[in-house]
């Protein structure tokens, strides 16, 4: 099989197992608790393949994991962003009226 290279991916999928190890949930529960295949879940936790964002939110949930704590887990994004020539967009100097300033 094949590895997922991915550091953050790596880096959420270790904090998934590490979860479920210590509250004591099996894969194949979680699976079907959350209503995938176990295969999903299995390759999710061996690294071996990056799911869909909404299945990873759907075992996020099943687990019990707030799916944005899979955002703000320790990572350094800074370090990432350079590894993976990511680059910040900027926004153009056009401002629209009726968009609000906050996004969120």
């Amino acid at each position: 099989m094949n590895h997922i290279e991915d550091k953050y991916f790596i880096a959420v999928a270790d904090y998934i197992k590490r979860f479920l190890d210590e509250k004591g949930i099996d894969a194949a529960d979680l699976a079907a608790a959350a209503n995938v295949d176990r295969k999903q879940v299995y390759r999710l936790l061996n690294k071996e393949n990056v799911p869909k964002l909404s299945t990873l939110i759907r075992i996020s949930l099943a687990a019990g994991i707030e799916p944005s704590k899979l955002f703000s887990i320790k990572f350094d994004f800074e370090m990432y962003m350079k590894e993976n020539n990511i680059l910040k967009a900027n926004a153009k100097n056009k401002k629209n009226p009726n968009k609000s300033q906050d996004f969120f």
